[in-house]
């Protein structure tokens, strides 16, 4: 891609204009502040704040830690096929006010089952239907991707797992690890993924995010991954960023997500610009946007100011959105 200096301001207005696709966002992340006080209501719960106000304070952490802290916290409020409809159909509409024409939501499927003792068919179904309610209004498409917890044993997965592809497939367009990658060379995921593809699905990961360049190699050669969520750590290797670029890999990256959870040490750190140099397919996503006080159009305003692009690389960028998603009609 082409960097060129960038005029005085971001043209927020033109680049929400150019429809785009947004393909690394966590349904579960996208609970913004009234909606959490909303499920709170809903289930009896004592909220972590009175007001909207000290929910969005409450969303402000420090590390990922606290992170997780905040985020299973929404997990646990995550019960009813309702709950799961109401925030896919409200981040589909605030998606679409960004010029979003297609969304892939990542959800922590082998946490609800698991963890949350949930069974995963009123959890799609719910999701599908916020889905279903909001593209009849906009035209807006959809994708789901289920995601593996590596924290959890492998085995324990793959049965959750199998309880996810039993379901209705038809908007599964891939299955996900998320989470740290600690357990990727102890335990074996690789089985789950295996199963995924023999039903025509295929397969993504987290990588690359806290680690090194070795999770991304690792998720492209034992995941067959065919889209990477970060990977900025590719850039410690310039035989994975060639992996990279020769197989036509995606990386989703989130720059938001990655200055909140100190994955760099701050904007100048941060490796978009020689990801784009280097010829890696780039898409923006914004991760888990209220927690991290981000939107689809702030991380296009970190490309343009970071990387200096003008409006041709703002144009780039969404075709590369679109040019990677997993469903396209």
């Amino acid at each position: 891609m082409t960097h060129a200096p960038s005029v005085s301001s971001f043209p927020r207005e033109l680049v929400r204009a150019i429809p785009k696709a947004e393909l690394h966002v966590h349904l579960e992340g996208t609970v913004d502040a009234p909606t959490l006080l909303a499920l709170c209501e809903r289930h009896g719960e004592k909220p972590p704040a009175d007001d909207v106000e000290g929910v969005v304070d409450w969303y402000k952490f420090d590390g990922f830690p606290m992170f997780l802290d905040r985020y299973f916290t929404v997990l646990r409020l995550l019960r009813d096929p309702e709950d799961f409809a109401l925030v896919a159909e409200q981040y589909m509409r605030t998606a679409h006010e960004q010029g979003v024409v297609h969304v892939e939501f990542h959800s922590s499927a082998t946490g609800h089952i698991l963890e949350g003792g949930k069974p995963w068919a009123p959890i799609h179904d719910g999701i599908i239907a916020g889905c279903s309610s909001t593209a009849d209004d906009t035209d807006m498409t959809w994708g789901l991707i289920p995601d593996i917890s590596p924290h959890l044993p492998a085995a324990d997965c793959a049965r959750a797992m199998d309880e996810v592809l039993a379901h209705d497939l038809e908007h599964i367009v891939a299955i996900g690890m998320g989470g740290p990658a600690d357990t990727w060379t102890t335990d074996d995921f690789s089985p789950i993924y295996d199963r995924a593809r023999s039903f025509g699905i295929p397969g993504v990961s987290h990588a690359g995010e806290h680690g090194g360049a070795d999770e991304v190699r690792f998720a492209v050669e034992h995941f067959q991954a065919i889209r990477i969520q970060h990977g900025i750590g590719a850039m410690q290797d310039p035989e994975v960023v060639q992996l990279l670029v020769d197989r036509e890999i995606p990386c989703d990256v989130c720059p938001g997500s990655n200055i909140a959870l100190h994955a760099v040490d701050g904007a100048e750190s941060h490796p978009l610009p020689r990801m784009l140099d280097a010829g890696i397919t780039v898409t923006l996503g914004s991760d888990d946007p209220p927690m991290f006080q981000t939107s689809v159009l702030d991380e296009y305003e970190r490309a343009w100011d970071w990387c200096n692009l003008d409006m041709t690389g703002m144009h780039a960028l969404a075709q590369n959105s679109l040019d990677a998603r997993l469903v396209k009609r």
